[in-house]
Order: C-alpha cells, then sequence, then structure tokens
C-alpha cells in the first residue's frame, strides 16, 4: 500500500475542475454548501448555522490528512476557481487494500456530471497510484442521487447495514457500495477501447 499521498497533497485535474486541498479561505463556501438542509439530508451532519462549524470541519480535514488518516478534496471549477463542494477518503483499511470515500456538493452545482467528473478521478488515483483494490462508499437508503451516482461510476451494491450509523441521536441504516479494481480496470479498458475505435 503506498501512503505517498501523504508526501505532498496530490492536486487532480479534469477536464472541468481542479481538485485541491481545503483551505480555510473557503469556509464561506463550505458553510453555504452545509446550511443547506438538502444538502445535509442524508449527511451524517446536522444543518450548519454558524460559519464556525464550517471553519471547524476544515481545520479537521487538514489536520486528518497532517496525520495521515484522510484526505479531502475542495472541488473548484477550473474557469474561475469556484468552490464547489469536497471530495475524498474518510477512512483506509490498509491492510486490506481497500479506503471509504465521501462528497457532497453545493445544490446550484447538481444534476451537472460534477461529482461523476471528480469522483472518476479520485478513483483512478485510488487504483493506479495508492495500491487499493477497493473502494467503498456507504449510502443511506432513500438518497436516490447518490445510489444513481455510485453506479453509473460501476460501484455494486452489497447490502444493507442495519442500523450500522449513529447520528442525531438515531441509528441509521446504511447501504454498502463498493468498487474492485478489477471491475474499474475492465471499465477503462472498454472506455480506452471504445475511444480508439471512434
Amino acid at each position: 500500500m503506498s501512503e505517498s499521498i501523504f508526501d505532498s497533497f496530490p492536486v487532480l485535474n479534469t477536464e472541468r475542475l481542479i481538485l485541491r486541498q481545503i483551505q480555510m479561505n473557503d469556509a464561506a463556501a463550505l458553510y453555504a454548501c452545509f446550511a443547506d438542509e438538502e444538502v445535509t439530508r442524508f449527511y451524517n451532519l446536522p444543518t450548519f448555522s454558524r460559519i464556525e462549524q464550517a471553519q471547524g470541519i476544515i481545520e479537521h480535514m487538514l489536520n486528518s490528512y497532517g496525520e495521515r488518516r484522510t484526505i479531502r478534496w475542495a472541488i473548484t471549477r477550473r474557469e474561475d476557481g469556484l468552490f464547489l463542494g469536497t471530495c475524498g477518503f474518510t477512512g483506509w483499511k490498509w491492510h486490506f487494500f481497500s479506503g471509504q470515500i465521501g462528497y457532497e456538493l453545493s445544490r446550484p452545482f447538481w444534476r451537472q456530471g460534477v461529482m461523476t467528473e471528480a469522483l472518476t478521478a479520485v478513483i483512478r488515483l485510488a487504483f493506479t497510484q495508492l495500491n487499493l483494490n477497493r473502494v467503498e462508499a456507504l449510502v443511506m437508503p432513500g438518497n436516490t442521487a447518490s445510489l444513481n451516482l455510485l453506479k453509473k461510476l460501476d460501484f455494486q451494491n452489497e447490502g444493507l447495514l442495519r442500523q450500522s450509523g449513529y447520528w442525531e441521536n438515531k441509528f441509521h441504516d446504511l447501504y454498502m457500495m463498493a468498487l474492485l479494481k478489477r471491475d474499474w480496470a475492465l471499465q477503462e479498458f472498454f472506455l480506452y477501447t471504445d475511444n480508439e475505435d471512434s
């Protein structure tokens, strides 16, 4: 398992996006994202009411990266640097070659393919540079948009983990969604060959 990701924060570039390390001056934009009840509806955080909550989350993300525990990218628009949301790894099982992802996107940028593009870059990094064999995501039942996003990326629904989550004084069921390196590699192969034929 490669932990070189923690030696220098990896900036990821896609056609429309730049994924970079989150910064404290992103707090206002992150607050606007998490102050929206539609964004937090299926999230394990309460809807934000103070900008200090966003500052605390950013501080936690930066510290977690410094301690080699997680990595979270700020998703920004290439054309103007506008902050759109975040995504990244919320935890690892290094000895199992496995990592878990999480993500959120400000509502004005929903249904534009932003998170598909961002997660495609993160997954490619996971399988080509981090030597992961498995990428997982936990999704609440009813979060159709997130489930559809992951299915589009070839994640498989491996079943319902009953009451495996707990926040806001309630237990929550969660679907285990997972993508294996072998399935991703097959998808990448056909994508490459399709482009070669076109």
